[in-house]
C-alpha cells in the first residue's frame, strides 16, 4: 500500500498534499501547528480510524480523500462522517460504516487479520489494524495500545498471532466430552460467587458508612459520576436501537428492490409524470445519495451493497453490547464502597477481602468460560505444540526489538522482554521513542504487513542527532514508504540534506493553525467530481454512478 495524494476539504477550503513519495518521507516544519498532524491523522481516518484530530479542528465538516496504490492498482477513497466512496479501475462502491468498509478491505484490496475476540472469530477494525504501522503523537503508553477501551494489548497481540502461521488442532470427540465437564464445573462455581456478590451487594452498610458521607461534596461527586455513566450507558442503548431499526429499514429496501426486479421482467419502468425510462432510487435524509435504477445492472449493485449492510449491522450492535457492559462494569467500580461490615466478613470466610475480588474471580471464570465455548464454537483446539510455536513467534519480534535498539543507541544494558512495557513501567523521552521506533520496525520485519510506515513527530522527544541519524537509516534500508513527521528548530534546517534517499516536505510557510484555504477548491472540487459528488448547493450533495 503506496500513497499517493492526501486531500481535505469542503466547498469552502480545502487543502491537498502530492508530494509523498514511495521512499521516506519527513514532513516537517520550524513551528507546531502547521498541519502536519492533520495531515497524518487525515490519512489514518479516511481509511477507518477513529477520529484523533486535534481538538481545534472541526473534522466533521470536512471530505478526505485518499489515492493509494496497492499491488498495482489505483484506489481512491472518500469519508464523510461514517460514509464511504471508494473506487477501483472500473468499480464504485458506497460504503456506510466501519464494518461495511473492513468487509471490502479484505475482500477487494487485501486480506485483514482474524483472531478470537469475545469468543468469536473477529475481523480487526481498523482502529486496532493501525497500530500495527502507526504511532501518534498524543496518548502514547507503551504498556498498552492507543486509545485502549473496546481493545486491549491482548487483543492486539492476537491480531499479531494471525500473521504467525501457527495451527490449530481440530477438537476430538473426547476433547468435546472434557470441555463439556469443565463448562459444567465453571457454571457452577460462576453461580456459587454470583450468589456470594448478591448477597454482599443487597444488604444494608453500616452505621460508619453514614457518617462519611455526611462529606456532602464527596458525596454528590460519586453521584454525579454515577449519573454521567448512566447517561453513557443509556446514549449506547439508543445507538444500539438505531442500528437495529435501521437493519429493518433496508431489510424492508431489499425487499423493494427486489420486487422492482421482478416487475421488471414483465414491463418496463417509466415515471408517471414524464414518461421517461430514467429512474432513480434515493435514500433517506437530506444529504443522502441518489442512484440510477433503471437498469439491471445498477439495481443489482445497489441491492449487493445493501445485503452487505444487513450482514454487518449484527456486528456493529454486538460491539454496542460490550460497550454497554465496559460502562456497567464501571458503574459497579463507583458504586462499591470497601466497609467492614458483616457481609465483609462472609466473604472473607469465602476467601475474599473485598467485592472487587469476588467480581475479579468472576471476570476470571467468564474469560474461561468464553475461552472454552470459543473452542467448541470453532472445532478447534489450541495444542501445546501451537502455543510454543506462537511463544516463539513473540519472541522473535522481541529479539527483532532489541536487534534495532542496539543499531540506534549503540550501548545499552537493559533489554526489552515484551513487545509492550510492564504496567505501572511507562518509559518516556527519547527511550519512549527508540521504543515505538523498535517495534514498528520490528513488527514490519516479522509479518511483512502491507501498510506504509507512519509516525507522527518522531523525534519529539529530544532524540538526539547521531541516535536520529542511525534510526532514519534504518527506516531507508526498510525500503517500504514511510511517512515520518517532525518540528525542527530553525539553526536546523537543511539538516537532512545528506540523506540523498528522503524525501523533504517542508510546511514551514504555512499559516499556524490554518492549514485549509480557498487556494486548492478547485482541484478539491475536481477530486470529488471524479468520485461523482457533485455539490448542488451548500447543504446537498448529489452522488452520480456512473460505470
Amino acid at each position: 500500500m503506496i500513497i499517493k495524494t492526501v486531500a481535505i476539504g469542503n466547498f469552502e477550503e480545502s487543502y491537498i498534499e502530492k508530494e509523498i513519495s514511495n521512499g521516506v518521507n519527513i514532513i516537517l516544519s520550524d513551528d507546531n501547528n502547521k498541519g502536519k498532524t492533520i495531515l497524518i491523522q487525515s490519512i489514518l481516518y479516511s481509511i477507518g480510524n477513529t477520529p484523533i484530530f486535534p481538538n481545534s479542528f472541526d473534522y466533521k465538516n470536512y471530505y478526505y480523500y485518499l489515492k493509494f496504490e496497492h499491488d498495482s492498482i489505483e484506489y481512491e477513497i472518500i469519508r464523510k462522517g461514517n460514509s464511504f466512496i471508494i473506487r477501483s479501475k472500473d468499480s464504485f462502491h458506497l460504503l456506510e460504516g466501519i464494518s461495511e468498509l473492513k468487509r471490502y478491505w479484505t475482500k477487494n484490496i487485501f486480506t485483514l487479520p482474524e483472531f478470537q475476540f469475545k469468543g468469536k472469530l473477529h475481523l480487526v477494525d481498523m482502529e486496532l489494524f493501525v497500530q500495527l504501522f502507526f504511532v501518534g503523537q498524543d496518548g502514547k503508553n507503551t504498556s498498552n495500545i492507543f486509545n485502549s477501551g473496546y481493545y486491549h494489548k491482548e487483543d492486539f497481540k492476537n491480531m499479531l498471532l494471525s500473521y504467525s502461521e501457527t495451527t490449530v488442532k481440530n477438537i476430538s470427540p473426547d476433547d468435546i466430552s472434557i470441555i463439556k465437564r469443565k463448562l459444567d464445573s465453571l457454571l457452577i462455581k460462576r453461580k456459587d460467587k454470583l450468589d456470594l456478590s448478591n448477597f454482599y451487594k443487597n444488604k444494608s452498610v453500616t452505621t460508619g458508612y453514614i457518617s462519611k458521607i455526611k462529606d456532602k461534596d464527596a458525596f454528590n461527586q460519586k453521584v454525579t459520576e454515577m449519573e454521567n455513566i448512566t447517561e453513557k450507558i443509556l446514549e449506547i442503548k439508543k445507538e444500539r436501537s438505531k442500528l437495529a431499526s435501521k437493519k429493518v429499514l433496508w431489510n424492508a429496501t431489499l425487499k423493494e428492490l427486489n420486487s422492482l426486479n421482478r416487475n421488471i421482467e414483465v414491463g418496463e419502468l417509466r415515471c408517471m409524470d414524464c414518461d421517461s425510462s430514467n429512474i432513480t432510487y434515493k435514500g433517506q435524509g437530506k444529504n443522502s445519495y441518489s442512484f440510477d435504477v433503471s437498469t439491471p445492472e445498477m439495481r443489482q449493485h445497489i441491492i449487493n451493497s445493501i445485503k452487505e449492510k444487513i450482514d454487518n449491522f449484527s456486528e456493529d450492535i454486538s460491539r454496542c453490547d460490550a460497550e454497554i457492559e465496559k460502562w456497567q462494569g464501571e458503574l459497579l467500580t463507583t458504586i462499591d464502597d470497601e466497609e467492614v461490615t458483616i457481609e465483609n466478613i462472609v466473604a472473607f470466610k469465602s476467601g475474599f477481602n473485598t467485592i472487587e475480588e469476588i467480581d475479579r474471580e468472576i471476570k476470571k471464570i467468564d474469560d474461561e468460560i468464553a475461552l472454552l465455548e470459543a473452542e467448541l464454537e470453532t472445532g478447534k483446539k489450541i495444542s501445546e505444540d501451537t502455543k510454543k510455536k506462537q511463544q516463539e513467534f513473540f519472541e522473535r519480534i522481541i529479539i527483532s526489538m532489541n536487534d534495532i535498539k542496539k543499531s540506534i543507541e549503540e550501548n545499552f544494558s537493559e533489554e526489552y522482554k515484551d513487545i509492550f512495557t510492564k504496567k505501572g513501567a511507562v518509559i518516556s523521552g527519547s527511550e519512549e521513542t527508540v521504543f515505538y521506533i523498535s517495534k514498528l520496525l520490528a513488527i514490519m520485519n516479522n509479518i511483512k504487513h502491507k501498510c506504509p510506515i507512519i509516525m507522527d513527530s518522531f523525534r519529539a522527544e529530544d532524540l538526539s542527532t547521531d541516535k536520529e541519524n542511525r534510526a532514519l537509516e534504518l527506516f531507508i534500508k526498510l525500503k517500504y514508504q514511510c511517512i515520518l513527521t517532525t518540528t525542527i528548530k530553525s539553526e536546523e534546517k537543511g539538516k537532512y540534506a545528506e540523506f540523498n534517499n528522503i524525501n523533504i516536505i517542508d510546511y514551514s510557510n504555512h499559516q499556524s493553525n490554518k492549514l485549509l484555504n480557498s487556494d486548492y477548491n478547485n482541484e478539491f472540487i475536481l477530486l470529488l467530481n471524479r468520485m461523482n459528488i457533485f455539490f448542488k448547493w451548500a447543504t446537498d450533495i448529489i452522488i452520480n454512478i456512473i460505470f
